[in-house]
């Protein structure tokens, strides 16, 4: 073998292995949750599954106990843009959409959301080591400091 062809080998044997695209997967299923929401008790089912073009959707379902009760349902769909950033789209039972972005790793997918004009806000999921999904809701406070709404756990429901 050349110089040339020693060299073009070694290009080839170092070069990084390809970036294995982003994805959502680790969150698809059902799931049951327990926690807090607005201060009160508070259940809540999350519904995540990949769509026919590739994105993922999402349906969410809370119940917030008290007087009054409070019940509020979601449905978002996230895809992902040639840089790996995750976009989508938030639609609520209050008729309001918000546009969505943000990003994830290995076991945390977060979201920035709302805008100025109405509130801006962020939401994580963060995956436990015990497959447990947590799920923070948050608003941005005109301090600058973020105000947790809504904390819940879930675990995923059993077919």
């Amino acid at each position: 073998m050349t110089i040339a062809g020693w060299a073009a080998a070694a290009l080839v044997a170092s070069a990084a292995p390809a970036a294995e695209a982003p994805s959502l997967s680790a969150w698809h299923g059902s799931w049951a949750g327990e926690g807090e929401a607005f201060g009160r008790p508070a259940t809540a089912t999350l519904d995540i599954a990949p769509d026919a073009a590739g994105a993922t959707t999402l349906s969410y379902r809370l119940n917030v106990a008290g007087t009054p009760p409070l019940s509020y349902t979601a449905n978002a769909t996230y895809a992902f843009d040639p840089k790996g950033r995750v976009n989508g789209k938030w639609t609520d039972s209050t008729g309001r959409t918000r546009m969505i972005g943000g990003g994830v790793n290995a076991a945390k997918w977060w979201t920035h959301w709302g805008s100025a004009d109405v509130e801006i806000g962020r939401s994580t999921y963060a995956l436990e080591g015990d497959g447990t999904l947590v799920v923070s809701d948050s608003v941005l406070q005109d301090d600058g400091s973020w105000r947790v709404f809504a904390m819940l756990r879930y675990v995923r429901k059993r077919r």
